[in-house]
């Protein structure tokens, strides 16, 4: 467990901080996203709502996956050369223990995990599975714990309400989600 010390940002310095740590990770992920799939990805978990870790801070987390597109494969032929070319892919645009996990007894999943401090991401889980009719490559991505307060945050993102059920099914990577209902100018009243 992370234990955060120190002055933690708040009103509208925690809003842009944490803008900022969502943005890097989100923009480090796209560039994966991109060279896997350059098409829109499912959204099973939207992600842009900040989460508690540690002792006081804040984190973000998201999963994407490729569509589910019979005749879609990795260009590679065989698992493992789809796996050796995400890790090496991996390696060559800075992420960092980067190592794969398998499994026995016949699973064809895959898992890749790396990280990226530098650009917010302590933790990304890359599951490939071969299939016969298509590939389906998973990504769970979950955010480097920041210092701020997770509550406080929440409100200065959604003054309104989190709108979830407003967030889309499938998006392409290169396209920026809006970072909350807008910039505050000010800590919201408790």
């Amino acid at each position: 467990m992370m234990t955060l010390t120190g002055c933690a940002p708040s009103g509208p310095e925690l809003y842009l901080e944490a803008k900022d740590a969502y943005s890097s990770m989100r923009e480090k992920v796209a560039e994966l996203q991109l060279h896997v799939y350059d098409g829109e990805w499912d959204l099973p978990g939207w992600g842009i709502a900040p989460e508690a870790c540690g002792s006081g801070g804040y984190r973000f987390s998201f999963t994407r996956t490729t569509p589910l597109e019979d005749g879609w494969w990795l260009p590679q032929n065989t698992s493992e050369g789809k796996v050796d070319a995400l890790m090496h892919w991996l390696d060559l645009n800075g992420w960092s223990d980067v190592r794969m996990l398998t499994y026995g007894g016949g699973v064809t999943a895959v898992n890749i995990e790396a990280t990226y401090p530098e650009a917010h991401v302590q933790d990304i889980l890359i599951t490939v599975t071969a299939g016969p009719a298509n590939d389906i490559v998973h990504i769970k991505v979950t955010g480097t714990c920041e210092p701020g307060n997770d509550s406080e945050l929440w409100e200065l993102m959604f003054p309104d309400g989190y709108p979830g059920s407003n967030a889309p099914q499938s998006v392409h990577p290169s396209v920026e989600p809006p970072f909350g209902d807008g910039a505050p100018t000010s800590t919201p009243e408790s």
